[in-house]
């Protein structure tokens, strides 16, 4: 079934396109089953980084509401107005930075969206198939907007997850509040007026923060248009989102890009971690730990490494001397040297004690990125780009491994045990009460997501648990 065959016409702007695709796309029954998969994924993350210091913080200037009227924690027998539910369970989604990413516009699109999904209406109203299909719907709108955009937003600075993700939260809000055509339309017209964030802090607890803002914003956006807060008819094309965000360099949708023929989520599908760090280190770290296990070598053997890279592929990569686990989520240095001391990488090696070792420390400085290639303007092609990892080592002798897929993509994805372990050790972190074979039957159950006939009722099995 083609999802978008009734409601996308050549004939249409890209914001009427824009508006007719969330009001009436229906994923299939495959798109849905990849979407199960991810929110699985996220909702994992989201669990274990709501114990994050800066999940902490914030909830501890979050004002809570009574029983009933408000969006019940997941960690926490309280609960919160809808936009402060949605701003904690973005950041926590995302401060481990353990969530899915989509390198067709280098962002991460579950986060933000399911973070709104789960706080914009009552889940008790909410059946398993809306909360999904409105998942698929804002995850598509996200990525899109980003492709027709192009990485010159990326490149200018901005956080593609945050300013993307407010549209794409705003959509699924919008989808699940039932909203008609026009009051979409406003929707996304207010969301693209409270779209920000900036790379510049990256490594830093406002990296998650802006995805808890993305998704509050885009429950905030739908709700002033079910108000009758009324937007431009346009705010996409001309001199609206597209080129205010490109920094000047497209003004209209890009003809071919279709939303929902295939879904993103199918094709190519979304990255799913395996290591909690940003995702241009995976292909680093999956050479260097290969290298490593195949020659029976650690650190010490090591004198000095040298990471090659596809342009751009460093932009993120903004602390090569990190001072804390934050900072070594952007550090290639780091990610390199603790895969070679420890031999593995996991949410430990992101503490800021795990980073602060004085043997990790001092071998910072013997790890070099270099950009190589031409310059690539789709993120689409930086993470199908090779990442290539040469050790020399303490004896003379060198050693190399280069990468091309791209770890958790469909050419080497999670196996569903490896999707398992990565839930338990999630919950575990986040949950501590909760025991293997209570996350795993939740797990189970939560696969069948689209079948049941109300979200809440599994999402209270996981408070209870």
């Amino acid at each position: 079934m083609n999802a978008l065959a009734p409601v996308q016409s050549a004939a249409l702007s890209a914001d009427r396109n824009l508006v007719a695709f969330v009001c009436h796309a229906r994923p299939s029954e495959t798109t849905r089953h990849h979407a199960i998969s991810a929110i699985l994924d996220t909702l994992a993350v989201m669990v274990a980084g709501g114990g994050e210091p800066a999940a902490r913080r914030l909830r501890a200037v979050l004002t809570p509401v009574p029983d009933g009227q408000g969006v019940a924690s997941l960690w926490h027998a309280e609960a919160f107005r809808a936009e402060d539910a949605a701003l904690l369970f973005g950041l926590s989604s995302h401060v481990l930075d353990y969530d899915d990413v989509s390198m067709l516009t280098v962002c991460h699109p579950s986060a933000p969206v399911l973070s709104a999904a789960l706080a914009a209406v009552p889940l008790e109203a909410v059946s398993g198939a809306a909360l999904v299909d409105a998942f698929c719907i804002g995850t598509e709108v996200l990525i899109r907007l980003g492709q027709a955009m192009g990485f010159r937003h990326y490149a200018l600075g901005f956080h593609a997850t945050a300013t993307l993700g407010t549209l794409g939260a705003a959509a699924a809000a919008a989808r699940l509040m039932g909203l008609d055509a026009a009051r979409t339309g406003h929707a996304l017209a207010i969301a693209a007026s409270l779209s920000g964030g900036l790379r510049k802090n990256f490594g830093s607890m406002v990296k998650s923060l802006h995805v808890g803002i993305a998704a509050a914003n885009g429950i905030r956006a739908a709700r002033l248009a079910a108000a009758g807060i009324e937007g431009s008819d346009a705010p996409l094309e001309g001199e609206g989102f597209l080129h205010a965000f490109s920094g000047g360099e497209t003004d209209h949708w890009p003809d071919g890009l279709a939303l929902g023929a295939p879904f993103a989520l199918d094709e190519p599908g979304f990255e799913q971690k395996r290591y909690p760090c940003c995702y241009m280190l995976h292909k680093m770290i999956e050479a260097t730990l290969q290298l490593g296990r195949e020659a029976g070598i650690g650190l010490d053997e090591v004198a000095r490494v040298v990471v090659t890279m596809p342009r751009g592929g460093t932009k993120p990569l903004i602390h090569p001397f990190p001072r804390s686990g934050l900072n070594a989520l952007f550090s290639g240095p780091h990610a390199v040297v603790a895969a070679l001391h420890d031999g593995r990488i996991g949410l430990a090696s992101f503490t800021d004690a795990a980073v602060l070792r004085p043997a990790i420390q001092a071998r910072l400085t013997d790890v070099e990125l270099v950009e190589a290639g031409p310059e690539l303007s789709r993120g689409g092609d930086i993470g199908a780009a090779p990442v290539a990892v040469r050790l020399h080592l303490t004896s003379g002798a060198e050693l190399s491994r280069e990468v091309v897929a791209s770890p958790g993509s469909r050419q080497d994805p999670l196996t569903r045990p490896q999707l398992q372990d990565k839930w338990r050790d999630c919950l575990a972190r986040g949950l501590p009460g909760v025991g293997a074979d209570a996350a795993g039957q939740l797990f189970a159950e939560g696969e069948g997501l689209a079948a049941l006939p109300r979200v809440a009722t599994w999402l209270a099995g996981l408070r209870g648990a």
